[in-house]
């Protein structure tokens, strides 16, 4: 989903509201199940702990409140659109690292990049889609043998994400290393805050999750001990997706993509199409996968190095002495509150086994991290974008385009590409809003079919055609698909795109996020056909006409919330 800040300003539409009712209803049903584990905060040593966190919020929030930037904050040059473009022309994806704008930060530079792997180092598969994913992320998981490692934005403490955190107990009491990441203020539900602290209890290290809603602690900026610390943009997110089993083996592989962890991305609840989303994830093996572990390395070690920056407010010092106290006095026990009808499906899905056709490729796997000032996936696209001669297929969940973006995808119109791009309406999109400023943008692509470029192209397929994903085929009588959450890209059918990456100016400015870029021919023919030959059929197509509605639009509401979504279009 979108990490956006961006309020929902008005209610969706009536399918959308039954199917929220109904979720709620079940929410209602569950409270029984989920209060039995706050009892355990009417006790003695957990009052004391309370007591004890809200010190440390006093103090932290002191301490944010004396922060200054020391001199500023940070390199804050740019380049033009005209300077990204020529660079991205004379430039490849696949070249030496220094066909990378690397970090102004000389500490940084190109630091981050990683080295083009050959097709004896990659091997990449496709899955079909979030049932697959989990089914191979399953049957990997539950015969891992070394290392676990898991990062995702969100990992939701539903039926699918609850029979994970099953099987990580299960390995960590096994001896296995078993690490997570999530994201802070992603995962705020009551039941996956409880299965959070039960992966801690039992010895596993989450990182981006705090006890009793004190993840805010790590943060708070403070610049005075942490290097590039950037005040003006605090709200940065870690929006990443690995999913890393024995990674330091010969064995290791790795899936990612953009399936976070919950039963919509799963596709478990068909009965539910707000919460069966289409998405996409490839299976990666081979020696890049030691360029993913690098990557959740340095992330986890991010966040530890943060936490030890709180001092005595450094929380994994208090877990080390809850964990001996639990060793002492036995674990929480901690009831969940679940849908048999769920349990069993996400049981039916685990035990598919699809067939993985794994391709050797060259590739390159790339981590972009704003907060050091990295462009590195933004600079792939456009390296990708100026590179296509015949096609361009875009699919991404959250379009909104930045300049760049916008240039680069009519220069390749222009030069007779047929661009392909599909996102998400209103309608199916979990974050409305982003969709209308997406809107307010195709009226200036397609523009570009209507010049004498266009025009003299010989192919009849040239120019730009935008799709909106509404979940829901001609022929059927109500919406049977959510959200369509992919985020890639093929170009000619020869180089692929796949990660967490939308395309908008929060993954550019502000995400922390992580794409893997192959040059394989059957891989992208398999891409490009998921789009052309499925997700449009669920799609309708942007006529110029709708898309001169989208830029003024007459319905007061639709405008009213658009125009609001435009105030905080530099951070959707």
């Amino acid at each position: 989903m979108s990490n956006s800040v961006l309020p929902r300003l008005v209610p969706r539409s009536p399918d959308t509201m039954r199917s929220r009712a109904k979720r709620e209803e079940r929410v209602e049903d569950s409270r029984s199940c989920e209060a039995a584990p706050w009892a355990v905060l009417r006790t003695p040593l957990y009052r004391a702990g309370w007591l004890c966190w809200a010190f440390i919020g006093c103090i932290a929030l002191f301490l944010a409140g004396c922060a200054t930037t020391p001199g500023g904050t940070g390199p804050t040059t740019t380049r033009s659109v005209d300077e990204l473009l020529d660079r991205a022309r004379t430039t490849s994806v696949f070249g030496p690292a220094s066909d990378f704008e690397g970090s102004q930060y000389p500490d940084v530079g190109l630091s981050g990049v990683f080295p083009v792997r050959s097709p004896d180092e990659c091997n990449v598969a496709v899955l079909a889609g979030g049932e697959d994913s989990f089914a191979v992320r399953m049957a990997h998981l539950k015969n891992a043998d070394t290392s676990i490692r898991i990062q995702a934005l969100i990992f939701r403490g539903d039926e699918s994400g609850l029979r994970i955190a099953e099987v990580l107990k299960q390995k960590k009491a096994a001896g296995l290393d078993v690490r997570v990441i999530v994201d802070a203020i992603s995962n705020p539900w009551l039941q996956t805050q409880w299965m959070l602290f039960d992966l801690k209890q039992h010895g596993i290290e989450v990182e981006g999750y705090e006890a009793l809603y004190l993840e805010w602690i790590n943060e708070v900026p403070l610049p005075m001990v942490m290097p590039h610390v950037d005040l003006r943009n605090p709200n940065r997110r870690h929006h990443e997706k690995l999913w890393i089993i024995d990674g330091e083996t010969d064995h290791g592989i790795v899936v990612t993509g953009g399936l976070n962890i919950g039963n919509e991305y799963f596709r478990v609840d068909p009965g539910d199409p707000d919460f069966y989303w289409r998405d996409q994830d490839v299976i990666v093996r081979g020696a890049v996968v030691k360029d993913m572990v690098a990557t959740f390395d340095r992330n986890f070690d991010y966040f530890v190095e943060v936490k030890k920056s709180r001092g005595i407010f450094n929380t994994n010092l208090y877990w080390d002495a809850t964990r001996a106290f639990l060793e002492i006095t036995g674990k929480l026990r901690i009831p969940f509150s679940t849908r048999p009808e769920l349990v069993e499906r996400v049981a039916t899905v685990e035990a598919r086994h699809p067939a993985l056709e794994f391709r050797p490729a060259t590739c390159r796997f790339i981590q972009n991290r704003p907060r050091l000032k990295e462009t590195y996936i933004q600079q792939a696209y456009l390296q990708l974008i100026e590179g296509a001669k015949k096609e361009l297929v875009i699919a991404n969940a959250y379009f909104v385009p930045t300049p760049s973006i916008a240039a680069a995808l009519k220069n390749a119109a222009s030069r007779c590409v047929a661009v392909t791009l599909i996102s998400n309406s209103p309608e199916t999109n979990d974050l409305p809003e982003i969709s209308m400023v997406g809107r307010s943008h195709y009226k200036e692509l397609l523009a570009v079919n209507e010049t004498p470029q266009i025009a003299a192209c010989k192919n009849s397929d040239a120019g730009i055609q935008i799709y909106e994903w509404v979940g829901q085929k001609v022929e059927e009588q109500a919406r049977t698909q959510g959200t369509m959450h992919s985020k890639f890209a093929v170009v000619d059918r020869e180089r692929s795109l796949v990660g967490s990456y939308n395309l908008d100016p929060r993954s550019q400015r502000l995400n922390s996020e992580s794409a893997i870029v192959f040059d394989q021919a059957e891989l992208s023919e398999q891409l490009a056909r998921a789009v052309l030959e499925h997700d449009l059929k669920y799609g309708r197509k942007i006529t110029p006409e709708r898309a001169a509605e989208f830029s003024d639009p007459k319905d007061v509401i639709y405008r009213f919330r658009e125009k609001i979504a435009h105030l905080f279009e530099d951070d959707l």
